[in-house]
């Protein structure tokens, strides 16, 4: 534990991440991380050039103690918690976690350009039940492949209910008007084949998902998340430098 002060709260070791065999420091909030440099430096373009950064102003490595500790603004600790149980998570393989803990580790990813970090992120939110609507807003906002959210949008198109307001300032102009025309073209599609009262129930997912494919401009769905640009994430220092700790 230090004595120095950030702002008006003591600044204090991590419970879980300062670790004994770190080799650097990091100030987030009032919490000192030490962590390994390795994944940040192989990882994210944001860190290799923190990293290559000159020395301080004493001439010491930047990050190299508690007194010259990186500082990341903008940044909550329990987020930067969770986006650090991804490398130390004790269960390796097994990442189980709740959707606010994937949004905090998505955040960041896509901040700083962890791209394998996002991938595995992707992939486990796809194996969770999120409403529609959320679902579109989350991946829109982090820029993620919009053929994940074919059955989101054909779920939207197929509801009887319109889209409130609420959702649709979530949604953006955009989405809204091109399932709107969705919704439109399986009314007249209907229409053609001589439905005088179309209900969406009457139209197959399938049927609606070619009409979603034309609206949005999509072709297959994608059978693997975003394309890695880097080593998978297990590989790391020797596991006798690495203290695991528990999920957040």
């Amino acid at each position: 534990m230090v004595n120095d002060h950030h702002g008006v709260s003591r600044v204090v070791h991590h419970k879980d991440y300062y670790l004994r065999g770190g080799d650097m420091t990091v100030l987030v909030e009032n919490h000192l991380y030490r962590i390994h440099s390795y994944f940040f430096d192989r990882e994210s373009l944001f860190f290799r050039q923190k990293l290559l950064a000159g020395p301080s102003e004493d001439g010491d490595d930047r990050g190299s103690s508690d007194n010259n500790a990186y500082t990341l603004d903008d940044v909550k600790s329990e987020d930067f918690a969770r986006f650090l149980w991804v490398f130390y998570n004790p269960k390796y393989s097994l990442y189980e976690a709740p959707l606010d803990v994937w949004l905090s580790i998505l955040r960041l990813a896509t901040r700083w350009g962890f791209n394998n970090v996002k991938e595995l992120t992707v992939r486990e939110l796809e194996k969770l039940e999120i409403e529609s609507v959320d679902k579109i807003s989350i991946y829109h906002e982090h820029n993620i492949s919009k053929l994940y959210l074919i059955p989101s949008y054909v779920a939207i198109v197929k509801r009887d209910k319109p889209l409130t307001l609420h959702e649709g300032m979530k949604l953006g102009m955009e989405t809204v008007l091109r399932t709107a025309d969705a919704r439109e073209r399986a009314r007249q599609r209907a229409s053609e084949s001589g439905v005088r009262t179309p209900s969406f129930d009457d139209f197959e997912d399938s049927e609606v998902e070619i009409i979603v494919r034309d609206v949005f401009g999509l072709g297959s769905r994608p059978t693997s998340p975003i394309p890695a640009v880097a080593s998978p994430i297990p590989n790391g220092p020797p596991a006798s430098t690495i203290k695991l700790n528990p999920a957040p």
